[in-house]
């Protein structure tokens, strides 16, 4: 399937007014995830710049469930989300770390290799 800039749906999940710098790349990432994955999305946001994207508390851009967490958590985080939507039966919502370089490679490796050793259901950004 084929998916072009007039495919893509019209409902955004990253809002105007956000608090990213001006034509950042990862506002513009978050924006084009939540038109493909639409509304059934967790999003698990370790300390970066999304933490700041998304605005401070108690108000948020981001119009999706989203949780923070600290730098080495985001892949065991997710994994725990995915297993209790499993028990559930929630299959059709996605786990997705959205996620950078620290918590990816630097401390979060080991979180992020036992979720891939498990195979769990994650999508990891």
């Amino acid at each position: 399937m084929t998916v072009t800039i007039k495919s893509l749906p019209k409902e955004e999940y990253l809002l105007p007014g956000n608090a990213s710098c001006p034509g950042c790349p990862a506002s513009l990432g978050l924006r084009l995830l939540g038109k493909a994955l639409g509304k059934n999305m967790i999003l698990v946001v370790p300390a970066s710049c999304t933490s700041i994207i998304q605005g401070p508390y108690p108000k948020t851009s981001i119009k999706l469930p989203l949780i923070n967490v600290i730098f080495a958590s985001s892949a065991a985080t997710a994994s725990g989300i995915a297993t209790a939507l499993e028990i559930l039966g929630k299959k059709e919502v996605h786990v997705v770390c959205w996620s950078g370089d620290g918590g990816t490679v630097d401390i979060g490796l080991q979180a992020l290799s036992g979720a891939a050793e498990r195979g769990d259901n994650i999508l990891y950004i």
